[in-house]
């Protein structure tokens, strides 16, 4: 006979076995995710600055004397 396995899901950060209901197991693996979800946080913002500055300084070289000269 097969063993049937208790309906159960995984913790996202040490891959315990908790119930379907919850995402994290404990408290100190909330804490990590919460770090993991700001560091993530923190890198699309540098991101999204890093592409505002290169749009703008895209748009200034060529509208302000990028082009041949007349």
């Amino acid at each position: 006979k097969k063993a049937r396995i208790v309906d159960h899901r995984h913790c996202r950060i040490c891959g315990r076995a908790i119930p379907p209901d919850k995402e994290i197991c404990s408290e100190k693996c909330m804490q990590v995710q919460a770090r993991i979800e700001a560091r993530q946080r923190r890198m699309r913002n540098i991101m999204l600055i890093m592409y505002a500055v290169i749009f703008v300084i895209f748009f200034m070289l060529l509208f302000l004397g990028g082009g041949p000269s007349q």
